[in-house]
């Protein structure tokens, strides 16, 4: 099962009494279906949509799509099913089928999406914003928050869609052995979240999360190279600049010379990483470049 998490402690006695009796948006743990089954026009545009693709979309409660341990979800609101349905189509899918075809879209796709309308919650605090599961399932949260026209949005619904598709590529067409032994000892499983965004780059990789194991590196550096703005991306890739020259400046202190000296070791690793991606994506008919191209554009129309 491969998890895409955000940390945010939550206060314990705030957990305990999240769901109240007055909370008329919370729908109890019992309870297998939320809103009733039915052939609504909801559902024939969601088939309309997602069956080129071989997919089906879930927008109500059903407890056997979500995971055991999410605490307090409130279902997605039936007004923005199919803005977010289209919303996938347009910044997901199409990018997708730029870069690949049609075909390999649909050959490659996860067969359920499950809309989650709030903030998926764990006991511990974990604030997850999306999921999947073997390629098979993906699960979107937030969707409540629908909005075009916040940025924060967009890229944390399009960084669950391009990593949990770049979980289902390497899976499918196996990731090559060059890509694990670029950093291979690197990786700090579940001790992602003490990793802070510099220590991620000096490992070799472009978020905290990414250190979780070879499997998420590649799917972040998917996700993070497709979404992220040009400047963003440059940050992430390009070396930084030591300044020693008393004068052009200050000359870096010792500590943050280090610093940068290792940050630039990761930088060189994560350029040979994403050079592998493109290699080996490209032999199996996907093209990264044009997906970055198509998702760009439509980010910045």
């Amino acid at each position: 099962m491969k998890y895409l998490k955000y940390f945010g402690m939550l206060a314990i006695i705030g957990l305990l009494f999240a769901c109240s009796d007055d909370d008329e948006t919370l729908i109890p743990s019992d309870q297998d279906l939320f809103p009733a089954k039915t052939n609504s026009e909801i559902d024939l545009k969601l088939r309309e949509l997602y069956s080129p693709y071989n997919t089906i979309v879930e927008y109500r409660y059903i407890k056997n799509f979500l995971d055991d341990d999410w605490y307090s979800i409130t279902p997605a609101k039936e007004e923005l099913v199919i803005p977010m349905g289209n919303f996938l189509i347009d910044f997901w899918v199409k990018p997708l089928e730029v870069g690949s075809s049609t075909d390999f879209v649909a050959a490659n796709f996860p067969k359920k999406i499950i809309l989650v309308g709030s903030t998926a919650k764990q006991l511990d605090g974990t604030r997850v914003l999306g999921q999947a599961e073997a390629g098979t399932l993906i699960r979107y949260t937030e969707v409540n928050d629908f909005d075009l026209s916040k940025s924060a949005w967009i890229n944390m619904q399009l960084n669950t869609a391009f990593h949990e598709y770049a979980h289902i590529l390497h899976q499918t067409f196996k990731m090559p052995n060059e890509y694990r032994q670029v950093t291979p000892d690197s990786y700090t499983k579940n001790g992602w979240r003490a990793v802070r965004q510099n220590n991620a780059i000096e490992r070799g990789m472009v978020s905290p999360y990414a250190t979780n194991s070879v499997a998420d590196d590649f799917a972040e550096l998917f996700s993070h190279y497709i979404i992220e703005s040009d400047d963003a991306l440059n940050a992430l890739l390009n070396d930084e600049v030591i300044n020693t020259d008393p004068d052009k400046g200050p000359v870096t202190d010792p500590k943050e010379f280090l610093g940068i000296i290792k940050r630039n070791e990761g930088h060189a690793f994560i350029r040979t990483k994403l050079g592998i991606m493109k290699k080996f994506l490209s032999s199996v008919g996907f093209d990264l470049e044009k997906v970055r191209e198509a998702t760009q554009a439509k980010i910045n129309e």
